[in-house]
């Protein structure tokens, strides 16, 4: 399984996710996933292109061999869409629904609480999305056992 997490030229939320998500795939000793982060940015065109605006054809082939794609904005999500066909919208998963989000908290205090808090916010995050994809991954092994067992009746 390939899970791509999607930025858009943050240079340290997206890196420090898939880190900490590498991490905790180790510590749950879930194997056989392949993890890739790739920066929109780098690809030539914005999030905020315009419709009929072309894709690199490279960054077309990594989002359609991704089985998950993991994006840290709405906005990243709505910029794939217009270059993945619709059948493949399923893979694209916004990673603050994973999160837990903290009422109350404001980002611009001083001191550490916000860097605390987002430090939280993605480890729980990260935890979250490995227990939801270890469950896609047992339904993938039942679904497939099953198919094998209908093949040899």
């Amino acid at each position: 399984m390939k899970v791509l997490f999607i930025g858009s030229g943050c240079a340290c939320r997206l890196p420090f996710a898939e880190s900490i998500f590498k991490k905790k795939l180790m510590e749950a000793d879930v194997t056989g996933v392949e993890v890739e982060a790739l920066n929109v940015a780098e690809w030539g065109v914005s999030t905020t292109a315009h419709e009929g605006d072309v894709c690199d054809t490279t960054a077309n082939e990594v989002l359609n061999n991704a089985d998950v794609i993991v994006v840290m904005e709405e906005k990243q999500r709505d910029f794939l869409t217009k270059f993945m066909d619709y059948s493949c919208w399923n893979k694209i998963h916004l990673f603050l629904d994973y999160c837990k989000r903290k009422v109350g908290v404001v980002d611009n205090l001083t001191g550490d609480l916000p860097y605390r808090t987002g430090n939280e916010e993605v480890n729980d995050g990260c935890q979250k999305f490995i227990d939801w994809l270890k469950s896609v991954i047992k339904e993938h092994i039942v679904s497939t056992e099953d198919d094998a067992m209908v093949a040899t009746v």
